[in-house]
């Protein structure tokens, strides 16, 4: 573990510490005490790991006296600055009160928004079935060039080739781009990858076919098509974790567009639109 990791799980101890209290039980065991009087229970200790995100709760379970220590180090810092009366300095007080107010926000929206949506199978399914086609994969080409600077050299590849010799042992010996080591084999791509002439004249050919000249921005090209995969719709099975999470996502939007639409209902709001319109940005109208 990490320090960066530990100081995570501070932070989120933290927060669970004030939020739950993880009140004492009689006879409990003590896992640590610190200055004779606070304790730190086993049952406290197992709670707050249980309220870890599952990805952090396996690393704590492998390093506990760390998570321990980090733990007691915690309460050393809040004692001490509780013994200072920080809470009491004005700055702290607003820090406080903007905390509550995001937390107790937090906890509308997961009552209101966050428990309330439920996505069902039969949604999933109607959803992969309305939408077979954004679950399928590309068609995709692979196809072997040989590039040149003119078209009188590209011509005179063209002729070579017409009279038998080998597109790949002419790309090997011709052509000035990269892929020439290869016999010009630029692998796989799907649309939009490529330069538009290029590609265009790729998508229109048949395999094994052999094109005529094509310009593009970086020279002349001979193509060859080797293979054309097409099209595959994906099944439910590989798609439908994404399908739950883009229906919960959306559901959820449409919850919380609601909530705040019946609270601007139910309440009065009035704006000073002049007052807004004549604020510079950055500007604080207090101070005019």
């Amino acid at each position: 573990m990490n320090i960066k990791m530990v100081h995570i799980f501070v932070g989120i101890v933290f927060v669970l510490a004030l939020n739950n209290g993880c009140a004492k039980r009689n006879n409990e065991k003590v896992l640590a005490t610190i200055n004779e009087i606070e304790e730190i229970t086993l049952g406290e200790f197992n709670e707050i790991i249980s309220k870890l995100p599952a990805r952090y709760q396996d690393v704590v379970s492998k390093n506990q006296r760390v998570f321990l220590d980090e733990l007691i180090v915690d309460r050393l810092l809040f004692n001490e600055a509780m013994a200072k009366k920080l809470d009491q300095k004005e700055e702290v007080r607003r820090l406080f009160k903007e905390a509550k107010k995001k937390i107790v926000m937090a906890r509308l929206l997961k009552d209101e928004v966050e428990d309330k949506v439920v996505v069902d199978e039969a949604e999933i399914k109607d959803y992969y079935s309305a939408n077979k086609y954004r679950f399928a994969t590309q068609e995709s080409l692979r196809a072997s060039h040989i590039l040149v600077r003119s078209q009188e050299e590209a011509d005179s590849i063209l002729a070579e080739l017409s009279s038998g010799k080998n597109f790949e042992d002419l790309a090997r010996a011709r052509s000035i781009d990269p892929t020439s080591e290869a016999g010009g084999d630029i692998g796989y791509f799907t649309r939009t990858q490529l330069v538009p002439e290029f590609e265009d004249a790729c998508f229109d050919m048949k395999v094994d076919e052999i094109s005529g000249v094509v310009k593009t921005k970086f020279g002349y090209h001979i193509i060859k098509l080797t293979e054309r995969t097409k099209p595959e719709a994906k099944e439910l099975v590989e798609v439908r974790d994404s399908i739950e999470q883009a229906l919960s996502r959306l559901k959820k939007k449409i919850r919380f567009n609601k909530l705040v639409s019946r609270l601007k209902e139910n309440a009065q709001i009035t704006v000073n639109a002049n007052l807004l319109e004549s604020i510079s940005p950055g500007e604080n109208p207090e101070e005019n």
